[in-house]
């Protein structure tokens, strides 16, 4: 694998570690070009493609623990709205909140 190809794919892991998906998506389609303008050989092409289905499966698992976060927010949220307490004279209140609810993170 050429150098040049390694550090673009290093630069790919990170932005998708680091959580910029605007970054990573830019790194890939400037990998890809590159890939269109180099041809690989043969010998490379086992290494390269070993080393995508690792970033195929992190930005997979990423995006999991995003939804999961996103579903505990949203969990959280819902029971916040719902909250009772009790007055000084023992009666229940229930006290919605008017947080709204996340779009993105």
């Amino acid at each position: 694998m050429k150098t040049r190809h390694k550090a673009m794919l290093d630069g790919i892991q990170q932005a998708i570690i680091s959580g910029d998906a605007t970054l990573a998506l830019a790194r890939i389609e400037a990998l890809a070009k590159r890939f269109e303008r180099d041809r690989l050989n043969l010998d490379a092409r086992p290494q390269i493609e070993q080393t995508l289905l690792h970033l195929r499966r992190l930005a997979e698992d990423s995006a999991r623990g995003t939804q999961r976060a996103i579903d505990q927010i949203r969990d959280i949220l819902q029971n916040a709205r719902t909250l009772q307490t009790y007055d000084q004279a023992g009666r229940r209140r229930q006290t919605p909140t008017s947080a709204a609810m996340p779009q993105r993170f």
